[in-house]
Formats: structure tokens, sequence, C-alpha cells
């Protein structure tokens, strides 16, 4: 970065944000100085300056003291659901577990987990540490408390119960959606009629329970125009995913999951268009030119699941030591479709869909057959060489699909997979080292 961008920013970043905020403030300077001395996240090809996704992602920090000082309402969300109803209604998103997730990092989510096991909220192998550590920090006043709470009944139980708690240990307004286990498509064997219009009544029901906790009022026009900002995204993170079928794969493995990032903390947002386009144009470009993210790629890596957060240099590593790329993880996986939005009824329509269709909740929200067909697809879609999975203590119900869907994908394709125990938040459960010892004896031994 620029020295003129990065005293922008620095001086941005100074002043009294609050005590709450003090962790999301000392995140943003860590990301800042990390993006000023090694080009941040994502930084693809030659040097850049400050490419649009980290633009991006500093502006998201900078938001919630912004909309403090302004009296704009800060609502909190989780990873699954997309803000762009909160951006339609002047309010300002604050996704939870760039927080939780974010300090695993650097380790810093850790004494958290100590306190909170001492506590005794749960434990590793029945609460998913994706959100105990935010419990623990709201205990030692070390947390933002926004002024509304919403969260979704999906994809598991362990998230639900931790909002729960939440919003109890901080009594502010909560609201949640309960996202309907069958399919909305009439083509789709567990298709029901009722889906599509309970999920667009409890969006209109949202929205009122907003107008009454917020002096915020809805806006139709804004709604639609939101929505189409919505689709401008949409369109270039699909037109992504194709992409990412070139052999070799244009981009490095962890790029997948910068465009989910920027979907679930800014879709609705011209920086997030602005973020999308820049991911697709790159990969556009390297296709164009026949480059790949890794020198003589040799193996291609379907990666069904959640990365292991707590190592930032995994991926990295398995490109380096194998030439092997891990082309998208189950969040990176972006699969919402653009939807007509000519009226608004159509709007709240394209505006469910971004949530039944969103990452992870798309494969978890119904029968075991949705993560089966998913997972088949995107071996065969993406040519993969083998299925990698390194699976969350917390999350039985994916652990038990994944056994299953293992079988199914060696009997119909042949392509071995490996699975294995790992808390994604904690490395002292699994360490790194571990982690690369199970997964260069699968590579070396069983793929190549």
């Amino acid at each position: 970065m620029d020295k003129e961008l990065f005293d922008k920013y620095n001086k941005l970043g100074r002043g009294n944000w609050g005590k709450d905020l003090t962790i999301w403030k000392t995140m943003y300077r860590g990301f800042l100085s990390q993006t000023k001395s090694e080009g941040g996240f994502f930084s693809i090809g030659k040097s850049e300056g400050l490419n649009p996704f980290n633009e991006m992602l500093l502006n998201t920090f900078l938001d919630i003291p912004k909309a403090r000082k302004e009296g704009i309402p800060v609502i909190m969300h989780p990873f699954n659901y997309e803000p762009e109803l909160f951006f339609a209604m002047n309010l300002a998103p604050m996704m939870q577990e760039i927080i939780s997730v974010g300090l695993a990092f650097v380790h810093l989510n850790e004494p958290y987990i100590d306190y909170i096991n001492k506590i005794g909220y749960g434990d590793n192998p029945t609460l998913c540490n994706a959100q105990r550590p935010f419990i623990s920090m709201v205990m030692q006043g070390a947390a933002p408390i926004p002024d509304l709470l919403f969260y979704l009944s999906t994809p598991c139980n362990s998230l639900l119960a931790s909002y729960q708690v939440y919003q109890q240990l901080t009594g502010i307004p909560s609201y949640n959606i309960d996202v309907p286990y069958w399919a909305y498509d009439q083509d789709n064997e567990f298709y029901d009629k009722k889906t599509m219009e309970y999920m667009i009544n409890q969006s209109k029901n949202l929205i009122t329970w907003l107008e009454d906790n917020t002096k915020q009022k809805f806006d139709a026009y804004k709604f639609q125009q939101t929505m189409a900002i919505v689709n401008e995204s949409r369109e270039y993170t699909l037109e992504f995913n194709e992409l990412l079928k070139a052999v070799p794969c244009p981009m490095p493995s962890i790029t997948g999951f910068g465009v989910f990032l920027t979907m679930v903390a800014r879709a609705g947002s011209p920086e997030a268009v602005k973020a999308t386009k820049w991911f697709h144009d790159t990969a556009a470009e390297n296709v164009k030119n026949g480059i790949g993210a890794v020198p003589d790629e040799k193996i291609r890596i379907a990666w069904p699941y959640t990365h292991v957060f707590f190592d930032v240099g995994l991926l990295s590593w398995i490109e380096q030591t194998f030439n092997a790329v891990v082309i998208m993880d189950l969040l990176g996986h972006y699969k919402v479709l653009p939807y007509n939005v000519s009226t608004i009824e159509n709007c709240f329509r394209s505006l469910a869909l971004g949530t039944l269709d969103a990452s992870m909740v798309c494969t978890t929200r119904g029968p075991m057959e949705y993560y089966i067909e998913y997972l088949l697809n995107y071996v065969k879609d993406y040519k993969i060489d083998c299925v990698i999975m390194p699976m969350h203590f917390a999350c039985k119900h994916v652990y038990t699909m994944a056994r299953v869907t293992s079988e199914a994908i060696r009997e119909e394709t042949g392509i071995p997979t490996l699975i294995f125990g790992v808390d994604s938040y904690d490395s002292r459960e699994v360490t790194s080292e571990e982690l690369k010892s199970k997964i260069s004896e699968f590579l070396t031994h069983i793929v190549l």
C-alpha cells in the first residue's frame, strides 16, 4: 500500500471508538499494518497497491464507529446471512464471526475459549468455537454490543443456541428467521410449495420489526436498487466460479473464501460489486493467458467444508509442497443465482433465495441428498482429483453426511476422500503439524 493511502486509513482509525469496540479497532489496525507491509489478503500477482477486497474489508471495520457517531443503528448478524436488506434500510451490518473467527487467525481467541470452558458453556465437541469465544467476550466485557441482533435457525443448533445466549446476556432486541427444511424448486423431489412463501413472509415481518425497533423506514425503491446491486455481485461471482473450472486453476486456494466474505459482509453495497469484479477480472485475465495460480499444477482438491482458520498458511503449504490447488471450500463455493428484480415482490424472492441458497446453508438445510448431489457435481465440474474434509468436532450433522457422501463419491467417480477431526478454531486440539502429516500422507501415498 502506498504511503498516502496508508496515512488516510491510519488517520481514519484514530480516535475513541468506544470501550466495547476495542477489539474491533485492534483488528482493524492489525489488518491495516499487514496490508501495508505484505499487501494484505489476496495480493494476487504483481503489486497493485490497495486492492478492492482489502479496501472493502478496511471499510467494513470503519463503518461501525462511523455509524455510532452518526446515530445509525448497528445490527449484528451471522456468517450465513447477507446484509443487503440492512443496507437498504440504512443500518450498519456487523458480522459476528469477523471477530470470533478472525481472532483465530492469530490465536487470540484461545484465551476466550479457555475462559468459557471454565464457565461451563459447552465444549468443542458440542458447541462450535466459531461462536463460543464471543460469548466469553461478552461475559468479560470485551465484546461489541450492537443495537440489534439477527440470526437464523441454520446451519446448526450450535449457532442458534449461542446467539440466543448472547441475546440473553445483553438484552438487546433480537429477531430470528426460521429456514425451512424443504426445497423451493419444483424439479426437486423434496419440493414444498410453501417454502418460498414462508421465507418471503418472514422477511416482510423482519422489516416490520426493524421499523419498530429503529427510526428507519422501509423504502421500496431503495430496496429495489439495493437488490439490483446484489445481482451485479452475484453475476460476477457465478462467472468467477465458472472460471475456476479452467485447468490450470487461475486463482490461489484461498480466493473463493474472499468472494464469500465479500458477499456475507457487504452484499448490497457498491464495494461488493467492485471487489467481486476484481476477483472475476483477475481470474479471467489468468485464464486468457493460461496462467495457473500453482506452477505445474498436479492435484485439484475439493474442500467441501470450512477452512482450518487457526492455520493461515495451510493452503499455501499445500500449494507449494504438492503443486496442488484447493479449488474452493464450502463457504467459498457461492451459488446464489441473480434473480429478476423488476418488481418489489421479485426483490423479496431474490432476498429469500440469498438465504435459502447461502453458502453452507443450501447443503445442510435438508435431507442428506442435498449434500451428496452438491459434492458429486463439485467433483465432476471442477475435474477434482481428491477430496479433503477437515471436520470440525461440533459439526455432528456434517460429519455424518461426509462419511456417507465419501462413499457415494468413491462408488461413482473413484475419487479418494480424506476425513479427519479437527477444531477449526483452536490449534491445541489437533496441531498444524498433525494436520500437515495427515494431508501429506494422503496426498503422497493415496493421490499421487
